[in-house]
């Protein structure tokens, strides 16, 4: 492509500076030229998006905004939830699983959208197991399968509360993945 603009140029610029200019060569200059730009690999990255993929775009960027990689994905990845975890991580996840899962959520690419469903089916079970399975503890700032009430009896930690933490572990490292996934693919899909 690159070698026919050139010979089109130099085709039309011999007779430009012969005193006679012709319109062939002029539009096949243009039409090489037009070829050339159709088969760019940047003019297609630069190109705007379609609305579909807009749209998509806003819909990623409101999701990081409602479940951030830190503070919520950083605390299920790195905290022992048989220790007591921050609340508001959590919460983030608690309203991501009630909110996105109406219609106004719904990505218009179809891979996108059957992931997400994967993802928020996900952080609603992970979501139901942790309220199902904590309680707030000291300020309510925390949570934890460890209550309170439970420490202050200096008895140890009894085996329901060991086996809580076990299965939100469990959750937690079986959620963090299909985060992960979803993100890059929304960044391979949005070209992010």
């Amino acid at each position: 492509a690159v070698a026919a603009v050139v010979g089109t140029e130099a085709w039309f610029l011999h007779g430009y500076y012969a005193g006679s200019p012709e319109y062939e060569p002029a539009i096949a200059f243009i039409a090489a030229l037009g070829v050339l730009l159709a088969k760019d690999p940047i003019r297609a990255r630069l190109a705007r998006p379609n609305a579909g993929q807009s749209r998509d775009l806003d819909l990623f960027q409101q999701f990081a905004r409602a479940l951030p990689f830190d503070p919520t994905i950083r605390v299920l990845r790195d905290y022992d939830m048989g220790d007591p975890i921050p609340r508001q991580a959590i919460n983030l996840l608690y309203e991501f699983s009630d909110t996105w899962e109406s219609v106004e959520k719904e990505f218009l690419d179809t891979e996108l959208e059957k992931e997400r469903k994967v993802l928020h089916t996900s952080a609603r079970d992970l979501a139901n197991e942790i309220a199902r399975r904590t309680v707030p503890v000291g300020d309510q700032s925390h949570i934890s399968v460890f209550s309170d009430q439970l420490r202050a009896s200096n008895h140890g930690r009894p085996p329901h509360v060991i086996e809580d933490a076990k299965v939100l572990n469990t959750r937690a490292a079986e959620f963090v993945p299909k985060y992960e996934a979803f993100v890059r693919l929304c960044r391979k899909r949005l070209v992010l």
